[in-house]
Protein backbone atom coordinates (compact mmCIF):
# COMPACT_ATOMS: atom_id res chain seq x y z
CA UNK A 1 0.00 0.00 0.00
CA UNK A 2 1.35 3.43 -0.91
CA UNK A 3 2.32 5.67 2.01
CA UNK A 4 -0.41 8.16 2.90
CA UNK A 5 -3.36 6.18 1.44
CA UNK A 6 -6.10 5.41 3.98
CA UNK A 7 -6.50 1.81 5.08
CA UNK A 8 -9.79 0.01 4.59
CA UNK A 9 -11.44 -1.39 7.71
CA UNK A 10 -11.39 -5.21 7.96
CA UNK A 11 -14.52 -7.36 8.39
CA UNK A 12 -15.92 -7.58 11.91
CA UNK A 13 -18.19 -10.65 11.82
CA UNK A 14 -17.95 -14.20 10.45
CA UNK A 15 -21.12 -15.55 8.80
CA UNK A 16 -21.95 -18.46 6.51
CA UNK A 17 -22.38 -18.03 2.78
CA UNK A 18 -26.09 -18.73 3.23
CA UNK A 19 -26.34 -15.96 5.80
CA UNK A 20 -24.46 -13.61 3.49
CA UNK A 21 -26.87 -14.42 0.63
CA UNK A 22 -29.81 -13.51 2.87
CA UNK A 23 -28.16 -10.34 4.18
CA UNK A 24 -27.21 -9.09 0.70
CA UNK A 25 -30.57 -10.08 -0.88
CA UNK A 26 -28.86 -12.54 -3.19
CA UNK A 27 -30.12 -15.84 -4.57
CA UNK A 28 -28.95 -19.38 -5.30
CA UNK A 29 -28.23 -20.15 -8.95
CA UNK A 30 -27.63 -23.87 -8.36
CA UNK A 31 -28.81 -24.97 -4.91
CA UNK A 32 -27.52 -28.29 -3.59
CA UNK A 33 -28.92 -30.28 -0.68
CA UNK A 34 -26.83 -30.97 2.39
CA UNK A 35 -25.58 -34.47 3.03
CA UNK A 36 -24.04 -36.58 5.75
CA UNK A 37 -20.81 -38.33 4.77
CA UNK A 38 -19.58 -41.41 6.64
CA UNK A 39 -16.08 -42.66 5.88
CA UNK A 40 -15.42 -46.37 6.31
CA UNK A 41 -12.73 -47.23 8.85
CA UNK A 42 -9.64 -49.10 7.58
CA UNK A 43 -10.14 -52.84 7.90
CA UNK A 44 -6.56 -53.68 8.90
CA UNK A 45 -5.84 -50.73 11.22
CA UNK A 46 -4.65 -51.10 14.80
CA UNK A 47 -6.97 -50.26 17.68
CA UNK A 48 -4.93 -47.12 18.31
CA UNK A 49 -5.56 -45.90 14.77
CA UNK A 50 -9.22 -46.89 14.87
CA UNK A 51 -9.72 -45.03 18.16
CA UNK A 52 -8.22 -41.92 16.56
CA UNK A 53 -10.32 -42.14 13.39
CA UNK A 54 -13.73 -43.14 14.80
CA UNK A 55 -14.66 -39.63 16.01
CA UNK A 56 -13.67 -38.28 12.58
CA UNK A 57 -15.70 -40.76 10.53
CA UNK A 58 -18.90 -38.76 10.01
CA UNK A 59 -19.25 -35.21 8.70
CA UNK A 60 -22.43 -33.27 7.99
CA UNK A 61 -22.24 -30.94 4.99
CA UNK A 62 -24.70 -28.04 5.05
CA UNK A 63 -26.84 -27.18 2.00
CA UNK A 64 -24.82 -25.19 -0.53
CA UNK A 65 -24.75 -24.33 -4.23
CA UNK A 66 -23.70 -21.36 -6.32
CA UNK A 67 -24.70 -18.04 -4.74
CA UNK A 68 -25.32 -14.88 -6.77
CA UNK A 69 -24.77 -11.66 -4.82
CA UNK A 70 -25.78 -8.24 -6.20
CA UNK A 71 -22.39 -6.99 -5.01
CA UNK A 72 -19.51 -8.15 -2.84
CA UNK A 73 -15.79 -8.16 -2.34
CA UNK A 74 -13.09 -10.78 -2.83
CA UNK A 75 -9.80 -10.59 -1.01
CA UNK A 76 -6.55 -12.50 -1.42
CA UNK A 77 -6.93 -16.22 -2.16
CA UNK A 78 -10.72 -16.11 -2.43
CA UNK A 79 -11.96 -14.65 0.87
CA UNK A 80 -15.54 -13.45 0.30
CA UNK A 81 -16.85 -10.29 1.98
CA UNK A 82 -20.12 -8.37 1.94
CA UNK A 83 -20.34 -5.30 -0.28
CA UNK A 84 -19.60 -3.00 2.67
CA UNK A 85 -16.77 -5.25 3.87
CA UNK A 86 -18.15 -5.83 7.36
CA UNK A 87 -19.14 -9.51 6.94
CA UNK A 88 -16.89 -12.44 5.99
CA UNK A 89 -18.34 -15.65 4.53
CA UNK A 90 -16.25 -17.91 6.73
CA UNK A 91 -17.23 -21.26 5.19
CA UNK A 92 -15.83 -20.25 1.77
CA UNK A 93 -12.94 -18.14 3.10
CA UNK A 94 -10.29 -20.59 4.21
CA UNK A 95 -8.05 -20.03 7.20
CA UNK A 96 -6.48 -23.30 8.31
CA UNK A 97 -4.99 -21.73 11.41
CA UNK A 98 -8.31 -20.90 13.09
CA UNK A 99 -11.60 -22.61 13.87
CA UNK A 100 -14.76 -21.73 11.94
CA UNK A 101 -15.76 -18.98 14.39
CA UNK A 102 -12.59 -17.00 13.71
CA UNK A 103 -10.48 -15.78 10.79
CA UNK A 104 -7.22 -13.87 10.54
CA UNK A 105 -9.03 -11.02 8.76
CA UNK A 106 -11.27 -10.26 11.74
CA UNK A 107 -9.62 -7.38 13.56
CA UNK A 108 -6.78 -7.13 11.02
CA UNK A 109 -4.97 -3.79 11.09
CA UNK A 110 -6.32 -2.59 7.74
CA UNK A 111 -6.77 -3.67 4.14
CA UNK A 112 -5.49 -2.12 0.94
CA UNK A 113 -7.99 -0.11 -1.11
CA UNK A 114 -10.46 -1.96 -3.30
CA UNK A 115 -10.31 -2.10 -7.08
CA UNK A 116 -13.61 -2.07 -8.92
CA UNK A 117 -14.20 -4.73 -11.55
CA UNK A 118 -16.38 -3.78 -14.50
CA UNK A 119 -18.28 -7.00 -15.02
CA UNK A 120 -19.55 -10.05 -13.14
CA UNK A 121 -17.04 -12.11 -11.16
CA UNK A 122 -17.10 -15.77 -10.06
CA UNK A 123 -14.87 -16.72 -7.12
CA UNK A 124 -13.54 -20.29 -7.37
CA UNK A 125 -10.19 -19.83 -5.58
CA UNK A 126 -9.58 -21.53 -2.23
CA UNK A 127 -6.99 -20.89 0.44
CA UNK A 128 -3.76 -22.78 -0.41
CA UNK A 129 -5.18 -23.45 -3.88
CA UNK A 130 -1.74 -22.86 -5.38
CA UNK A 131 -0.88 -26.32 -4.04
CA UNK A 132 -1.94 -29.38 -6.05
CA UNK A 133 -3.86 -31.20 -3.31
CA UNK A 134 -6.06 -28.23 -2.36
CA UNK A 135 -6.51 -27.30 -6.00
CA UNK A 136 -7.61 -30.77 -7.15
CA UNK A 137 -9.90 -31.69 -4.25
CA UNK A 138 -11.30 -28.25 -3.32
CA UNK A 139 -10.80 -25.61 -6.02
CA UNK A 140 -11.43 -27.68 -9.14
CA UNK A 141 -14.84 -28.99 -7.94
CA UNK A 142 -15.74 -25.42 -7.03
CA UNK A 143 -14.78 -24.19 -10.51
CA UNK A 144 -16.78 -27.00 -12.12
CA UNK A 145 -19.87 -25.89 -10.17
CA UNK A 146 -19.84 -22.47 -11.89
CA UNK A 147 -21.94 -22.47 -15.09
CA UNK A 148 -19.70 -21.77 -18.08
CA UNK A 149 -19.89 -18.10 -19.14
CA UNK A 150 -22.27 -17.24 -16.31
CA UNK A 151 -19.68 -14.63 -15.26
CA UNK A 152 -17.22 -12.46 -17.17
CA UNK A 153 -14.29 -13.06 -14.82
CA UNK A 154 -13.00 -16.02 -12.78
CA UNK A 155 -10.90 -15.56 -9.63
CA UNK A 156 -8.73 -18.66 -9.23
CA UNK A 157 -5.23 -20.10 -9.20
CA UNK A 158 -4.08 -20.65 -12.77
CA UNK A 159 -0.29 -20.52 -12.71
CA UNK A 160 0.34 -24.28 -12.66
CA UNK A 161 0.23 -26.32 -15.87
CA UNK A 162 -2.53 -28.61 -14.56
CA UNK A 163 -4.72 -25.60 -13.67
CA UNK A 164 -4.22 -24.09 -17.12
CA UNK A 165 -5.08 -27.42 -18.74
CA UNK A 166 -8.28 -27.66 -16.68
CA UNK A 167 -9.33 -24.19 -17.81
CA UNK A 168 -8.78 -25.11 -21.45
CA UNK A 169 -10.78 -28.32 -21.03
CA UNK A 170 -13.63 -26.49 -19.31
CA UNK A 171 -13.91 -23.93 -22.09
CA UNK A 172 -15.67 -20.60 -21.74
CA UNK A 173 -14.89 -17.01 -22.54
CA UNK A 174 -14.27 -15.78 -18.98
CA UNK A 175 -11.14 -13.79 -18.23
CA UNK A 176 -8.95 -14.98 -15.36
CA UNK A 177 -8.04 -12.89 -12.35
CA UNK A 178 -5.21 -14.56 -10.46
CA UNK A 179 -5.85 -15.10 -6.74
CA UNK A 180 -3.01 -13.19 -5.10
CA UNK A 181 -2.34 -12.04 -1.56
CA UNK A 182 -2.77 -8.33 -2.36
CA UNK A 183 -6.02 -8.79 -4.30
CA UNK A 184 -9.01 -6.75 -3.04
CA UNK A 185 -11.80 -6.41 -5.59
CA UNK A 186 -15.20 -4.78 -5.47
CA UNK A 187 -17.53 -6.84 -7.68
CA UNK A 188 -21.09 -6.34 -8.89
CA UNK A 189 -22.51 -8.89 -9.32
CA UNK A 190 -20.51 -11.75 -7.78
CA UNK A 191 -20.99 -15.52 -8.07
CA UNK A 192 -19.73 -17.62 -5.17
CA UNK A 193 -19.83 -21.44 -5.40
CA UNK A 194 -20.00 -23.13 -2.02
CA UNK A 195 -17.03 -25.18 -0.90
CA UNK A 196 -18.17 -28.59 -2.15
CA UNK A 197 -15.34 -30.34 -0.32
CA UNK A 198 -13.69 -28.73 2.67
CA UNK A 199 -10.03 -29.13 3.65
CA UNK A 200 -9.43 -32.80 4.44
CA UNK A 201 -13.12 -33.66 3.98
CA UNK A 202 -13.88 -34.77 0.40
CA UNK A 203 -17.40 -35.87 -0.50
CA UNK A 204 -18.92 -37.92 -3.30
CA UNK A 205 -20.27 -34.89 -5.16
CA UNK A 206 -16.78 -33.40 -5.49
CA UNK A 207 -15.24 -36.72 -6.57
CA UNK A 208 -17.98 -37.31 -9.15
CA UNK A 209 -17.27 -33.92 -10.68
CA UNK A 210 -13.54 -34.65 -10.82
CA UNK A 211 -14.11 -38.10 -12.33
CA UNK A 212 -16.52 -36.87 -15.00
CA UNK A 213 -14.31 -33.92 -15.92
CA UNK A 214 -11.08 -35.93 -16.21
CA UNK A 215 -12.64 -38.91 -18.00
CA UNK A 216 -11.12 -37.93 -21.38
CA UNK A 217 -7.53 -37.67 -20.12
CA UNK A 218 -4.97 -39.98 -18.57
CA UNK A 219 -6.24 -43.13 -20.26
CA UNK A 220 -2.99 -44.04 -22.00
CA UNK A 221 -0.54 -46.62 -20.65
CA UNK A 222 1.66 -44.95 -18.04
CA UNK A 223 4.67 -47.26 -18.42
CA UNK A 224 5.31 -47.08 -14.66
CA UNK A 225 3.90 -50.43 -13.61
CA UNK A 226 1.22 -51.01 -11.01
CA UNK A 227 3.26 -50.79 -7.75
CA UNK A 228 4.20 -47.15 -7.15
CA UNK A 229 6.17 -45.27 -4.53
CA UNK A 230 5.58 -41.50 -4.55
CA UNK A 231 8.84 -39.99 -3.34
CA UNK A 232 9.05 -36.58 -1.66
CA UNK A 233 12.82 -36.48 -2.04
CA UNK A 234 12.63 -33.07 -3.72
CA UNK A 235 10.19 -31.59 -1.21
CA UNK A 236 11.07 -29.24 1.64
CA UNK A 237 8.89 -30.94 4.25
CA UNK A 238 7.47 -34.33 5.20
CA UNK A 239 10.25 -36.22 3.48
CA UNK A 240 11.09 -39.77 4.51
CA UNK A 241 14.16 -39.45 6.71
CA UNK A 242 15.28 -43.02 6.02
CA UNK A 243 14.22 -43.10 2.37
CA UNK A 244 17.30 -45.03 1.22
CA UNK A 245 16.35 -47.97 3.44
CA UNK A 246 12.66 -47.67 2.55
CA UNK A 247 13.42 -47.64 -1.15
CA UNK A 248 15.71 -50.67 -0.86
CA UNK A 249 12.74 -52.56 0.61
CA UNK A 250 10.21 -51.30 -1.93
CA UNK A 251 12.51 -51.86 -4.90
CA UNK A 252 12.99 -55.48 -3.82
CA UNK A 253 9.19 -55.82 -3.90
CA UNK A 254 8.90 -54.58 -7.47
CA UNK A 255 7.94 -50.95 -6.91
CA UNK A 256 8.66 -48.02 -9.23
CA UNK A 257 9.83 -44.75 -7.67
CA UNK A 258 7.75 -41.86 -9.04
CA UNK A 259 8.60 -38.15 -8.92
CA UNK A 260 5.12 -36.77 -9.51
CA UNK A 261 6.33 -33.20 -9.99
CA UNK A 262 8.13 -34.35 -13.16
CA UNK A 263 4.99 -35.82 -14.71
CA UNK A 264 2.27 -34.00 -16.62
CA UNK A 265 -1.23 -34.00 -15.15
CA UNK A 266 -2.34 -36.62 -17.68
CA UNK A 267 0.65 -38.82 -16.78
CA UNK A 268 -0.15 -38.58 -13.07
CA UNK A 269 -3.75 -39.55 -13.72
CA UNK A 270 -2.72 -42.43 -15.97
CA UNK A 271 -0.24 -43.75 -13.40
CA UNK A 272 -2.85 -43.79 -10.65
CA UNK A 273 -5.56 -45.35 -12.80
CA UNK A 274 -3.24 -48.28 -13.50
CA UNK A 275 -1.82 -48.58 -9.97
CA UNK A 276 -2.70 -51.50 -7.74
CA UNK A 277 -0.47 -50.50 -4.80
CA UNK A 278 0.61 -46.98 -3.80
CA UNK A 279 3.05 -46.11 -1.00
CA UNK A 280 3.65 -42.48 -0.02
CA UNK A 281 4.23 -40.18 2.91
CA UNK A 282 1.51 -37.64 3.62
CA UNK A 283 1.53 -34.96 0.92
CA UNK A 284 -0.24 -33.43 -2.06
CA UNK A 285 0.60 -36.32 -4.39
CA UNK A 286 -1.89 -38.51 -2.53
CA UNK A 287 -4.70 -36.31 -3.86
CA UNK A 288 -4.27 -38.46 -6.99
CA UNK A 289 -5.98 -41.28 -5.08
CA UNK A 290 -9.06 -39.66 -6.62
CA UNK A 291 -8.07 -41.50 -9.83
CA UNK A 292 -7.30 -44.93 -8.34
CA UNK A 293 -9.59 -47.85 -9.04
CA UNK A 294 -11.61 -49.37 -6.17
CA UNK A 295 -9.58 -51.99 -4.31
CA UNK A 296 -6.22 -50.30 -4.89
CA UNK A 297 -4.01 -50.73 -1.82
CA UNK A 298 -2.72 -47.48 -0.32
CA UNK A 299 -0.03 -47.26 2.38
CA UNK A 300 0.32 -43.77 3.85
CA UNK A 301 3.32 -42.92 6.05
CA UNK A 302 2.53 -40.43 8.83
CA UNK A 303 3.97 -38.97 12.02
CA UNK A 304 2.29 -39.48 15.38
CA UNK A 305 2.07 -35.73 15.95
CA UNK A 306 0.59 -34.95 12.53
CA UNK A 307 -1.93 -37.52 11.32
CA UNK A 308 -4.19 -35.63 8.91
CA UNK A 309 -7.26 -37.77 8.09
CA UNK A 310 -7.86 -36.28 4.63
CA UNK A 311 -6.37 -39.07 2.52
CA UNK A 312 -7.95 -41.82 4.61
CA UNK A 313 -11.31 -40.13 3.90
CA UNK A 314 -10.50 -39.85 0.19
CA UNK A 315 -9.49 -43.52 0.05
CA UNK A 316 -12.66 -44.53 1.88
CA UNK A 317 -14.89 -42.74 -0.64
CA UNK A 318 -13.01 -44.33 -3.54
CA UNK A 319 -13.29 -47.81 -2.04
CA UNK A 320 -9.53 -48.21 -1.66
CA UNK A 321 -7.71 -50.55 0.73
CA UNK A 322 -6.21 -47.88 2.99
CA UNK A 323 -3.42 -48.78 5.41
CA UNK A 324 -1.47 -46.35 7.55
CA UNK A 325 2.07 -46.74 8.89
CA UNK A 326 2.65 -44.51 11.92
CA UNK A 327 6.22 -43.54 12.74
CA UNK A 328 7.54 -44.73 16.08
CA UNK A 329 7.46 -42.24 18.91
CA UNK A 330 5.76 -41.09 22.08
CA UNK A 331 2.44 -39.43 22.75
CA UNK A 332 -1.06 -39.91 21.34
CA UNK A 333 -1.98 -39.70 17.67
CA UNK A 334 -2.97 -36.14 16.83
CA UNK A 335 -3.05 -33.48 14.13
CA UNK A 336 -0.79 -30.76 15.46
CA UNK A 337 -0.35 -28.22 12.65
CA UNK A 338 2.90 -27.07 14.23
CA UNK A 339 4.32 -30.50 13.32
CA UNK A 340 3.14 -30.64 9.71
CA UNK A 341 6.60 -29.92 8.28
CA UNK A 342 8.49 -32.64 10.15
CA UNK A 343 10.16 -35.45 8.22
CA UNK A 344 8.93 -39.01 8.72
CA UNK A 345 10.96 -41.99 9.92
CA UNK A 346 9.32 -44.92 8.14
CA UNK A 347 8.89 -48.04 10.27
CA UNK A 348 10.16 -50.61 7.77
CA UNK A 349 8.71 -53.61 9.55
CA UNK A 350 5.28 -51.97 9.60
CA UNK A 351 5.63 -51.17 5.91
CA UNK A 352 6.51 -54.80 5.19
CA UNK A 353 3.47 -56.02 7.13
CA UNK A 354 1.17 -53.48 5.47
CA UNK A 355 2.22 -54.78 2.06
CA UNK A 356 1.93 -58.43 3.07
Amino acid sequence: MKRGLPKIAPPVHCVTLAELVAHEHGRWVRPEAGEEVTYALPVTASEEVLSYLRPLATIRNAPTGVARLPAGRVLGAGAVLSADGTLLARDVSGDHGNDTAHHWLIGYGGLRATKKVDGSVAVAAVNLGEGYGHWLLEELPRLLAVPVDEAEYLVLHADAAYARQALLMRGGRERVIAAKRRLHLCCAPMLVPGLTAGPGAPNRRALERIEAFTAPIGREYSGLGDRLYFTRGNAVRRRVANEAALWALLESLGFTKVELEKLSWAEQIAACRRARVVVASHGAGLANLAFCAPGTQVVELVNRAYFNPGYWRLAALRGLDYRVVVAKGEGPLREDRRENRADIEADLEQVRRALG
